[in-house]
């Protein structure tokens, strides 16, 4: 028994320093009395894991993350981004057909046959047409279709920028809620080893005579309840890791890291990487831009209210080729109510975009401010988590010592334990929280996993 507890301690070592403490707190009476000399090996412990989480490490990637090329292929692999991206080739398209304009060349055959009637003649003649004809843009119509063109295209860019975005945030945040389980998991893992073997010390002191059979009860009905608290996480773990593989199927068999970072100081500037956030926002930028896109096509629409004229060319045979026509003609239509409906309404959806687009902003503007909030409070709050973790798991040891001599029964262990052992997941449940509100701010002010050029 003396061998197994810094194994115990040393597999606790990627769950921090308060889990360390919770797993010498979760030592039974036997153990506890079998070891002549504890002290120095924890303590030792705990300098080492306290010196690797101040050691210095390279903020500029965060460590807990799966490689940023891998990153970058499971992104492009994405369907969203693969349908923006199709979704662009559609507005260079449509750009072209906008350059070119609504109207096309038609051509026209006329045939007929004349009869004429006349004072001692009764003759019949073939008689043939051709026209060719097209439609002519007024002035500024094809400048507004081009700038229409132009801003469908950037549109289009946006979106997607935006898929690459949003594909990025489903990837982190799978990333980071399967590094939570799998945290949980762990420890609660070390957490049911450890009760079992409470369970069958208090087993073998019983066969001893020296705990009664309610003690056997409670230690077995503990260790019971932390083996079925293990096996739901494990299932939580696994499952988060499948829906992450599914998604993403290039990091199916990213591997996680053996021990969480602790959460750094920000180094960065917070306020100026939020504003770049706000500014760099696809969905704000997208609205903005399609607000652009309708206020020309209202434009376009009050000036189809002027409808464009249509030119052609003729040339014809009449009286069986007796008499032949060359001319040109023009014809122009009248505008209507349609028109200027189709105008209103126009005008209108621009009206509304631009609202739309104010809201997007209002929107963006709260999520960013509360993503700032919680990276600058997320390293005080883990730093607060842990020091409840250290004092629940430091409070579980000295109540069982109290045990030891007698000053304490076995339910105020476990219930001591219990406490511990929850402060212990809030702590680690607060560090991952910390991690991923950095990265989330990295990631909306394009400091993380970048696919664009700077404009």
């Amino acid at each position: 028994m003396k061998r197994r507890l810094p194994a115990a301690l040393l597999a606790l070592a990627s769950l921090g320093p308060a889990a360390a403490v919770l797993a010498t707190a979760q030592v039974g009476p036997i153990e506890q009395a079998e070891q002549a000399a504890p002290k120095a090996p924890r303590v030792q412990f705990a300098q080492v894991t306290r010196a690797a989480a101040l050691a210095p490490r390279d903020d500029s990637y965060p460590p807990e993350l799966p490689p940023a090329e891998r990153v970058r292929a499971a992104i492009a692999d994405a369907p969203d981004v693969h349908a923006a991206a199709a979704m662009l080739e559609a507005a260079l398209a449509d750009r072209r057909r906008l350059v070119v304009g609504p109207h096309e060349w038609s051509t026209r055959a006329d045939y007929q046959r004349r009869r004429v009637h006349e004072v001692g003649a009764n003759d019949r003649f073939n008689e043939w047409s051709l026209s060719l004809e097209r439609g002519v843009r007024l002035p500024g119509k094809a400048e507004l279709d081009r700038r229409l063109g132009t801003e469908r295209i950037t549109e289009a860019e946006i979106a997607l920028g935006d898929a690459r975005h949003e594909a990025s945030r489903r990837l982190l945040g799978l990333w980071y809620a399967m590094l939570r389980e799998r945290e949980s998991a762990h420890l609660l893992a070390h957490q049911a080893e450890l009760a079992a073997r409470e369970a069958a010390g208090v087993a073998r002191r019983r066969e001893l005579g020296d705990a009664s059979q309610l003690d056997e009860m409670q230690a077995s009905a503990d260790a019971e309840q932390a083996e079925a608290a293990r096996r739901v996480a494990a299932d939580l773990a696994e499952r988060a890791a499948v829906m992450l593989a599914r998604e993403f199927p290039i990091l199916a068999d990213a591997v996680p890291p053996q021990a969480l970072p602790a959460p750094p100081e920000p180094a960065e500037d917070l306020a100026a990487l939020a504003q770049r956030a706000i500014e760099e926002n696809h969905a704000l930028r997208g609205a903005q831009a399609a607000a652009a896109s309708a206020r020309t096509e209202a434009q376009r629409a009050i000036a189809d209210r002027r409808p464009d004229p249509t030119m052609g060319v003729q040339y014809g045979s009449e009286r069986g080729g007796g008499e032949r026509i060359l001319g040109v003609y023009v014809s122009i239509p009248f505008g209507g109510e349609a028109r200027r409906a189709q105008a209103d309404a126009s005008v209108a959806r621009a009206a509304a975009s631009g609202q739309r687009a104010e809201a997007q902003r209002r929107q963006v503007d709260a999520d960013v401010a509360s993503l700032l909030s919680a990276a600058r409070s997320g390293v005080a709050r883990w730093q607060a988590a842990q020091r409840s973790a250290q004092l629940q798991a430091n409070a579980a040891e000295r109540v069982a010592r109290a045990r030891e001599l007698g000053e304490a029964d076995l339910a105020e262990v476990l219930r001591a334990r219990r406490l511990a052992l929850d402060a212990a997941l809030r702590a680690q449940g607060v560090q991952v929280d910390a991690l991923e509100s950095r990265a989330r701010l990295l990631l909306d002010a394009h400091q993380l996993w970048d696919f664009e050029p700077e404009e």
